[in-house]
């Protein structure tokens, strides 16, 4: 049996970034001990980058990635994308 859908609304103010982002950067293995990058660490960072200017965010966020992932095979696909009100 199908899950009933919920509409939310968010009321956002002028200067708020708004995330949507598949599994695959927090499922990304590296790091010092190879494990995955995590849910948590990716929330933190994109906490920490989100007043930057959007160019600047993505450009944090692929060096972090290519940081993390080393020598290890990018495992999955990776889409986030980000939107400044």
């Amino acid at each position: 049996m199908p899950k009933p859908f919920t509409n939310n609304e968010i009321e956002l103010k002028e200067g708020d970034c708004v995330y949507l982002f598949s599994d695959g950067f927090p499922d990304q293995f590296g790091g010092p001990d190879n494990k995955k990058f995590m849910l948590r660490r990716f929330q933190e960072l994109l906490s920490e980058i989100s007043g930057m200017p959007m160019n600047r965010q993505k450009e944090i966020l692929m060096q972090k990635l290519n940081d993390w992932k080393g020598i290890n095979e990018q495992v999955d696909d990776i889409l986030v994308i980000g939107i400044r009100v």
